[in-house]
């Protein structure tokens, strides 16, 4: 058996029943071949064994209507570090620590209400994603390469951002900060309102607010998340859509638009206010929109 068929055959052994429609792919073995060439290219120092990456992918695809569009679409060498990082390859956490995390430092300043050291969210995200929990696989082998492995990271820095500052009490105050801020103009009679309708009403405005997101196309859905949660620049997200960073400042605005229109016909189905009081509370989910986004976009699917 050639090498090449050996590693087709390695790979298609490793396919879950229902991801059985990628043995049929066209010149399966010259695409692995390339994928190991692509890989080691990108990271010569991370000496990952053929059959463990190849074992890696297979276990990790879904089905997929055009297989062999998703094979070629995937990030192999973002998944072959990975895959090298979980089998505690030193050479490949040297590679992280090098390319990778050095990065995510600037996630953190888009994290509300501050009050972060930096290096120690990242010893954090290290500790999480690089270190088995008994016998576990390391948590950065959760990775499935649907999209950049450092888009993947942002989210998990963000995330652990912000479960460091909730268990601190500082998500809290930057919430109220951010309230503070958003509602700077409104008379301190207002203000009082405005606080007694957060407080009576903040799960309801959270719900209302998930439900609207939930009904974004995918589209929507993702840029937003792209922009607001993993802070990739507008002319980033214009690259991978092939568009003008015009119209993606353009989609964002709108998207936001509605989110909030969204949220405010939840919340006037489900609570049955007056006129005045929905617009006082809609001043409250508008004020509190990037944080509740930031939240909401971050927790699991």
């Amino acid at each position: 058996m050639s090498k090449q068929s050996s590693r087709s055959h390695l790979f298609l052994q490793h396919l879950s029943p229902q991801a059985r429609c990628y043995a049929e792919v066209p010149g399966l073995e010259a695409l692995l071949d390339a994928w190991l060439s692509i890989a080691r290219q990108a990271w010569p120092d991370v000496m990952l064994p053929e059959e463990d990456f190849l074992r890696h992918v297979a276990t990790r695809l879904n089905p997929s209507n055009e297989p062999a569009v998703t094979l070629a679409a995937l990030p192999v060498a973002d998944l072959y570090l990975a895959c090298a990082c979980a089998k505690g390859l030193p050479t490949a956490h040297a590679a992280l620590e090098r390319q990778l995390l050095p990065r995510m430092a600037s996630a953190l300043t888009r994290v509300r209400g501050g009050g972060l050291d930096t290096a120690e969210v990242l010893q954090q995200l290290r500790q999480r994603l690089l270190v088995p929990q008994g016998d576990t696989e390391p948590r950065i082998a959760e990775y499935q390469g649907t999209g950049p492995l450092a888009a993947w990271l942002r989210a998990a820095v963000v995330r652990m951002a912000l479960n460091l500052q909730r268990a601190e009490g500082r998500r809290a105050r930057a919430e109220e900060d951010a309230e503070a801020e958003g509602s700077a103009w409104v008379e301190r009679g207002a203000d009082v309102e405005l606080d007694y309708l957060r407080r009576r009403h903040q799960q309801d405005f959270r719900e209302a607010l998930a439900g609207a997101l939930a009904s974004l196309s995918p589209r929507e859905r993702t840029v937003l998340r792209l922009h607001v949660v993993e802070g990739v620049s507008l002319e980033r997200i214009g690259a991978m859509y092939q568009t003008h960073k015009s119209t993606v400042s353009r989609w964002i605005s709108q998207t936001r638009r509605t989110v909030l229109e969204g949220a405010r016909e939840r919340l006037a189905e489900r609570l049955q206010l007056s006129a005045d009081e929905l617009r006082s509370l809609m001043r409250v989910v508008h004020s509190q929109l990037d944080v509740s986004l930031l939240g909401l976009l971050n927790e699991p699917g």
